[in-house]
């Protein structure tokens, strides 16, 4: 099944934790991950809306079969 990362890169609790996802989940290689530039921690609420256009543009490239 597809999987997604989508952190941010000024967030000092999970810094560098896309690595360790994207090698060790099989559905993760592949995919179009992305850093969300200027959010911390609490990325859904600090780039809400780019969040959501990666993840409805995911659901587009990787339809439910």
């Amino acid at each position: 099944k597809p999987f997604l990362t989508a952190f941010s890169d000024e967030d000092p609790v999970t810094a560098g934790g896309h690595v360790i996802f994207q090698r060790d989940i099989p559905g993760a290689q592949n995919q179009n991950h992305v850093t969300i530039e200027g959010a911390g921690h609490f990325l859904q609420e600090e780039a809400g809306e780019e969040l959501a256009s990666v993840i409805v543009e995911f659901m587009n490239d990787n339809p439910i079969q």
